[in-house]
């Protein structure tokens, strides 16, 4: 296709019609795979006389099919589209001779596909990319040398983050390239030309490029490394612009433009990263030890030089000289609170320490004309950007403070005195001014040092811990009414800071309490935003109590209005600690107060998914800024949520309530699931859990949503099962019937378990939610029939369904679970099924001819079953297959004749799981008194000698009588040792069978179960956790020996003296439960 062609044809991708945009577009989808249309394109942007719009239009879509499309031959081409060899060909040979006579603007389009091409293809399928680059360099023309230096950039930037054993093409390109570079940028450093000053700044930043996971050999060369550092030093301190007060904002932000401007900050860059990386011997890490000669020789010799210039760029500043840029400001604070870190650096810039932080730290605490234009023209914008912002890491100011910490933490005795008679200086400076002199914006700048030196201030060791109070009423509290809407906000950030402090006068505290209620209806928004975070300290300050549920309904509702006008989780975060504390007095007027979050939630998300769209549609122009407004309103939406959460736990005690929030939250949920939002399924899950959970049933609304929930599920929701997994169970636990008897509802629970179970997207933490959920419907089934004998609800074919699942881990040895927690569940799963039908589970184990292998599984594994819970389905799974062996002993051809000679290692691994049991019952009890705060120190380091409390929730299973005693002794090997002969199956031989301490299964032997351990969790709820196991043994045995003695005395003959001891205590037991 001719150049008039493609000038036509993408002239129209901007064409007024819709309809011929369209048109377009569909011609160009055509095209794509036409073989030798790229390289029209790319030659057609090599001719400088075509239209401007139509080429820069070409451009954008020659390095969108290149991104999409381009593959190296040793690569599989997942795309339908592939570019074509003779393509790629082409375009390897005649991309940086186009690139050379391009406008600027297509340059930097076809840098892009630079650094896609080179990702693929360098070096094996591109190994002539050095040579041309080198020829670049080289060539006399300043356009040739300039894509020579972007050449050179791409290729450093490819290996910037390899590791050192990939990175040998990396070190031969700064042995042989570099050379030159530096020498091109030594000849035009000097150079006013801006084009000059944007080719210094990427050859710089390729020098950046090239230090950042190691320092390539040649550069540790100090002849080499010294002429690189001259260069950085020279730009550093070149042509920075003399002060004036007519420089503004505007100006400073056309200053950050200038290539100049860009080429000192990657100078500062590489400076600072050669010293914090491989220059100080204090920060080396471990991993980097080998560069200690280096690092000592740099901070001898080179780092002194940089400290000193960077000095001088400080007082030059400081003394209102120049104007330094933000980024420039940002990484000097950062280089000087690495070096004080450092003895050798620290001794030369300690003489200079106070001048730094009252000339070059203290200016920028102070708000500036900036501050005052945002604030101004969009309050919301500076709540988001001064004091929520996502980008502070970039922020000349926050490392200015960071600077401002380290010097007072790290070299407190030299700096903390000096920085607190400062700050009292500028205080009784303003305090004793008369009122149209004072500086407002120098005591903004000491109430922020304070407040941001707060935690070293009111250590013990400050000088001034006990004088806080005075400071706080003589120069903070006066702000609250202080016509400077800056010096209110910060005021109130001070006080936040502060709060702690104790006054001698109790109602003080209720004095300020009232001034920041007032405050909270300030006219300006970020004095509001302030006061909504000073209200946090007074919520569990019991001395104010009184007066802050006077005031409850005033501050929800303010801060309510507060919370509709900003997108941050700053203020929903202090109505979510208000909910925790003052859960009974905001109970009247929860559903107005969850209503009204909801439609703040609404108004940030359709915001959120509105831009989120807009900027999709040019994804590759996406602004950090635009990034960052929509991560904040994600955060923002998310505390809205958590806030929710945390006032529906605290209303458990009224259904009405709950029942009434459900049907206005519940359509916000909805929302999230149905727009696919990931990032906020935790806080949405967690939300039905608390309201199923409450409730204690499925409401209607509960049940519509479960339609979103498993459409959410099934697109991508199995990432989140875990999340999922609370929410699942209660609709499973509380609607049960429901979701048995309606067959949708049934089988939409079978496949979300069976996705789960066999997804590869989970791994084995994932696949035991799963296992949850599945014995979640087989427990509350069988409770649910337990009550319900007249109109059982039969799961048979769910439960042989389960089995499969199972089998297809436990047997098939190629998939055994590789960690014993999904071992553990898997077999529960096994032992609940028993507990449900055995004759189902033995039927369905039997033909998957797997029976055998998971019978020695729960047998020889029965020591990993450690917690209250896992011990009871053991207790319960293994007693109920004792009972059906037993029972159809004489029953011709029955499926358990093979398990009649298993009926001795059954029980005594039922013994050794019981053994077990009164400590797990103590250990739980420890844990929920700690968790509840119920331990003292003494009881914590006699933690032994701790005895459990006879009121708890174990009062029929007190671990602490004989039958604990009694098994104190127990061998713990006595079970294998005796009668060890005696199989679980006919089939099984002897030397099949393994004891405790030889069986090993995969990898699975007891010296891995302390490797991956269950932990108890206190929020647990079962069916069977009213069970007491002693009473199942005990009723298990009486049935054995009723039902046919023979066999009971058998096994009994079979038992060692211990076991048999056992027996006895696990019977006395029972009777103290009856």
């Amino acid at each position: 296709m001719d150049a008039s062609s493609l000038s036509s044809l993408f002239g129209n991708t901007f064409h007024a019609d819709q309809q011929v945009r369209n048109q377009t577009e569909q011609k160009l989808n055509a095209l794509e795979s036409q073989p030798r249309f790229l390289s029209s394109v790319l030659n057609f942007l090599g001719q400088v006389d075509s239209n401007d719009g139509s080429s820069l239009a070409a451009a954008i879509y020659f390095k969108n099919s290149i991104r999409k499309n381009w593959k190296s031959r040793s690569e599989e081409s997942s795309s339908q589209i592939s570019i074509s060899d003779q393509d790629q060909i082409f375009i390897k040979q005649e991309i940086l001779p186009i690139m050379v006579k391009a406008a600027p603007n297509i340059q930097s389009q076809l840098q892009s596909c630079l650094a896609t091409i080179l990702s693929h293809d360098f070096p094996d399928n591109w190994i002539e990319f050095g040579p041309k680059i080198y020829e670049l360099l080289n060539s006399n023309d300043i356009g040739s040398t300039k894509i020579g230096l972007i050449g050179l950039l791409e290729l450093t930037q490819l290996y910037r983050f390899k590791p050192s054993k990939n990175r040998k093409p990396l070190y031969e390109v700064v042995s042989t390239l570099f050379p030159i570079s530096l020498k091109i940028i030594e000849s035009i450093i000097d150079s006013d030309d801006q084009n000059m000053q944007l080719m210094v700044k990427t050859g710089i930043k390729a020098f950046h490029a090239s230090i950042q996971v190691d320092l390539p050999p040649p550069l540790m060369n100090f002849d080499v490394l010294g002429s690189w550092g001259s260069i950085f030093i020279k730009i550093i301190t070149l042509n920075n612009p003399p002060f004036s007060p007519d420089f503004d904002e505007s100006d400073l932000e056309e200053f950050e433009k200038l290539p100049l401007t860009k080429a000192k900050k990657w100078a500062h860059r590489s400076l600072n990263r050669l010293f914090n990386r491989y220059g100080c011997v204090y920060l080396l890490s471990s991993n980097s030890k080998k560069y200690k000669p280096f690092a000592k020789t740099f901070t001898e010799n080179f780092a002194p030089k940089i400290l000193q210039v960077y000095l001088l760029l400080i007082s030059e500043y400081s003394s209102h000289k120049i104007i330094i840029s933000s980024k420039s400001r940002y990484l000097i604070s950062n280089f000087l609170a690495d070096g004080i870190k450092d003895k050798t650096m620290w001794k030369l810039f300690k003489p200079h320490s106070l001048q730094v932080i009252t000339g070059f730290i203290f200016p920028q605490l102070c708000y500036t004309e900036s501050d005052v234009e945002l604030w101004d023209s969009s309050p919301a914008d500076y709540v988001n950007k001064r004091i929520d912002s996502l980008d502070d890491f970039n922020s000349p100011v926050l490392s200015a403070v960071n600077l401002l910490i380290d010097l007072v933490v790290e070299r407190r005795s030299t700096n903390l005195v000096p920085t607190l008679q400062f700050i009292n200086q500028i205080l009784e400076n303003y305090k004793n001014s008369p009122a149209d002199s004072r500086d407002d914006r120098s005591k903004d700048g000491a109430l922020c040092a304070m407040s941001n030196l707060s935690s070293s201030i009111k250590s013990k060791k400050s000088p001034i811990s006990n004088s806080l109070d005075k400071f706080l009423i003589d120069y903070v509290f006066p702000e609250f009414v202080s016509k400077n809407k800056f010096l209110r906000a910060r005021s109130l950030d001070t006080f936040t800071n502060y709060s702690d402090v104790q006054f001698s006068d109790p109602q003080i505290a209720v004095s300020v309490f009232d001034q920041v209620i007032i405050l909270l209806t300030d006219p300006e928004l970020p004095v509001r935003v302030y006061a909504s975070l000073a209200i946090r300290p007074f919520i569990e300050n019991e001395s104010v109590k009184d007066v802050v549920i006077s005031k409850l309904p005033t501050i929800v509702e303010q801060l309510l209005l507060i919370t509709n006008q900003i997108d941050s989780d700053l203020v929903t975060d202090v109505i979510e600690s208000l909910a925790v504390s003052y859960a009974s007095q905001l109970e009247p007027f929860a559903v107005q107060l969850c209503q009204q979050l909801c439609d703040s939630f609404l108004r940030i998300m359709n915001e959120s998914l509105n831009a989120s769209a807009s900027i999709n549609l040019e994804s590759s122009n996406k602004s950090f800024s635009e990034l960052e407004d929509m991560s904040s309103k994600t955060m923002a939406a998310m505390g809205i949520l958590r806030t929710l959460g945390t006032l529906i736990i605290n209303l458990d005690s009224n259904t009405n309530t709950v029942l009434s929030i459900e049907q206005v939250v519940y359509p916000i949920i909805k929302f999230v699931l149905d727009n696919r939002i990931v990032d906020l399924y935790e806080e949405s899950f967690e939300i039905i859990d608390c309201c199923t959970f409450n409730l204690k049933q499925i409401s209607p609304s509960a049940y519509e949503l479960f339609g979103s929930i498993y459409n959410s599920f099934m697109d991508s929701g199995i990432d989140f099962i875990e999340d999922m997994l609370p929410s699942l169970d209660n609709y499973i636990s509380f609607g049960l019937e429901n979701f048995m008897s309606n067959q949708e509802l049934r089988q939409r629970v079978y496949l979300i378990i069976e996705m789960v179970m066999k997804s590869d997207r989970v791994g084995e933490s994932g696949r035991i939610s799963g296992c949850k959920l599945i014995e979640s419907v087989i427990l509350n089934t069988m409770s649910y029939n337990n009550m319900n004998p007249g109109s059982p609800i039969n799961i048979d074919d769910l439960v042989a369904q389960f089995l499969a699942l199972a089998n297809n881990y436990l047997g098939i040895a190629d998939n055994f679970p590789r960690t014993n927690p999904f071992l553990i569940y898997l077999l529960e799963l096994v032992l609940n099924s028993l507990q449900y039908n055995p004759d189902l589970t033995v039927k369905a184990l039997t033909e998957f001819g797997s029976i055998n292998s998971i019978l020695e599984l729960i047998v020889t594994k029965k020591n990993l079953f450690k917690l209250c819970h896992d011990k009871r389905v053991y207790i319960l799974g293994t007693c109920n297959l004792i009972q059906a062996v037993t029972s159809n002993t004489n029953t011709p051809n029955s499926i358990y004749h093979n398990f009649v000679n298993g009926i001795p290692l059954f029980m005594k691994a039922v013994l050794e799981c019981v053994k077990g049991y009164p400590e797990a019952l103590k250990a739980r009890s420890d844990l929920e008194k700690l968790y509840n705060k119920e331990y003292n120190a003494d009881d914590l380091d006699d933690a032994d000698n701790y005895d459990s409390d006879p009121g708890s929730d174990y009062e029929d299973e007190d671990p602490n009588n004989e039958f604990d005693q009694a098994v104190s002794g127990f061998d713990e090997n006595s079970a294998s040792k005796s009668n060890s002969n005696a199989g679980i199956s006919d089939d099984i031989s002897d030397n099949e069978l393994h004891s405790d301490d030889d069986y090993d299964f995969n990898g699975y032997g007891d010296d891995d179960d302390d490797i991956d351990e269950l932990e108890e969790d206190l929020y647990f709820e079962s069916p069977i956790d009213n069970v007491n196991v002693y009473l199942v043994i005990t009723k298990s045995l009486e049935f054995m020996k009723s039902t046919n003695s023979s066999q009971f005395d058998s096994m009994i003959s079979q038992l060692s003296p211990q076991e048999q001891q056992l027996l006895v205590q696990v019977s006395e037991q029972s009777r103290v439960a009856q």
